[in-house]
């Protein structure tokens, strides 16, 4: 049976219970459906709430374009670190706890960040909120693995979807937001969200078992691998392609409202183009995760998107005063190209220990990899006097090493059959009773 089949075979429940009463672990699903939900929300809601109100932010604190680059770069840095060291964190807490510490981290710096009296003081709790959603980035994959084995295509799309609700909304609302109210506030009242996904996962965490012990007495073990994450090949090339996605994703929610600003429109409309772009990705991320676990070669997946971007940049290169939805369209298809990566992420593991030294390790070492993307698009542009460079070798040549990665890692197989695995115990489980 081939790779293809088997992904398929998992999205297809084997058991349905029965009719009526829900039982108990029907009703754990339940909360975990909604937690998953609720904290995927917040993952990129934390940039996209305060990427429009930057200028406007920039001008009451007095920073330019290169402070601008730092914060789109920040998202980064924080997903490099947490990413490579969530998997340790959840070792010793547990996941269900390692996303209340998440969604916690998140809605503080959120809160704070609105009360911030300087570009200082905003970076640092900007930086809060972001390694709260760094950890919920890495936490999410295996939990979904853990609580739906039996459901990860249709899993992944709702987590993606509301990644995407996420960084859609927060946009399109900014600017008059913070017109009526005052960008504090306009970025402040988001950090609700993260607080009552907190509130679901600890929930998830107190709820008891069939034994009678809460959630949280199940600790995650080390993941069964013979060889670690880092030592095998396919963890890399994934993690090139994701950083490649990434380094596109953040240089357009960190320079694209500044993009078409420069070739005339307001800010508000820019704020909008960003959630069309956004809206466009969503769109696409409805059908993206059951296409790609049922892909046999991922690679036209990737190729599709990847075209996209690159029209998508072109249309705002050569004409940003015309046809500017179409060019936010097709950047949407290239942002898409995330959800791509992530279902990939989630399918490629067959324990919840095995997805969660692949997601720590793609999604730490990828956003490493992408950590100049934001940065050196303001950077070359400063250095030449405009975009034509930042598009062409920031953007470009980006793009071009995302096609070579995943036309190599175009075979889907699990990161168990690449790195070998060790006998987990008795019965297979990846987790043990503390």
């Amino acid at each position: 049976m081939s790779v293809s089949s088997v992904a398929t075979a998992t999205d297809r429940p084997s058991v349905r219970p029965p009719a009526g009463a829900p039982t108990g672990a029907h009703r754990g699903r339940v909360l975990a459906l909604l937690a998953i939900t609720c904290a995927a929300l917040n993952l990129r809601l934390v940039v996209t709430a305060l990427s429009p109100l930057l200028t406007t932010v920039g001008g009451e604190f007095g920073f330019a374009a290169t402070v601008i680059g730092v914060f789109g770069t920040l998202p980064l840095v924080a997903f490099a670190v947490f990413g490579l060291v969530t998997p340790a964190i959840m070792r010793r807490l547990g996941p269900e706890l390692t996303a209340v510490l998440s969604m916690l981290l998140t809605g503080v710096g959120q809160a704070l960040r609105a009360l911030a009296p300087d570009t200082g003081t905003l970076l640092v709790l900007t930086a809060v909120a972001l390694a709260g959603a760094a950890l919920g980035n890495v936490v999410l994959p295996p939990l979904i693995r853990q609580y739906f084995p039996d459901r990860l295509a249709t899993l992944s799309t709702v987590q993606m979807v509301a990644i995407h609700a996420g960084a859609l909304f927060p946009p399109l609302v900014a600017v008059p937001l913070a017109q009526a109210v005052g960008w504090r506030l306009a970025v402040g009242v988001w950090a609700a969200i993260a607080l009552a996904a907190a509130g679901l996962w600890a929930a998830q965490w107190l709820r008891p078992t069939r034994t009678g012990a809460p959630q949280g007495a199940l600790l995650p073990v080390r993941s069964a691998l013979a060889r670690p994450v880092w030592r095998v090949g396919m963890a890399w090339r994934l993690a090139l392609l994701f950083g490649m996605v990434t380094w596109n994703v953040f240089i357009l929610f960190t320079w694209l409202p500044a993009l078409l600003a420069d070739s005339g429109h307001s800010e508000a409309f820019a704020g909008t183009m960003v959630s069309l772009t956004v809206g466009a990705s969503l769109m696409f991320a409805l059908v993206a995760p059951t296409v790609t676990v049922r892909a046999a070669n991922t690679f036209p997946i990737v190729a599709l998107g990847v075209g996209g971007y690159a029209t998508g940049y072109l249309g705002v290169a050569v004409g940003p005063e015309h046809l500017t939805p179409l060019w936010a369209v097709l950047l949407g298809l290239g942002t898409s190209l995330f959800v791509v990566t992530m279902t990939m992420i989630t399918t490629r593991g067959t324990t919840p220990g095995g997805a969660g030294a692949l997601s720590g390790f793609v999604q730490g070492a990828g956003s490493g990899i992408a950590l100049g993307g934001p940065l050196l698009f303001g950077l070359v542009a400063e250095l030449t006097g405009g975009w034509t460079a930042s598009y062409l070798f920031v953007a470009g040549s980006s793009l071009l090493v995302a096609l070579v990665a995943a036309y190599v890692e175009r075979t889907p197989r699990t990161i168990e059959s690449a790195a070998g695995t060790v006998d987990p115990g008795p019965g297979g489980t990846s987790f043990v009773r503390a």
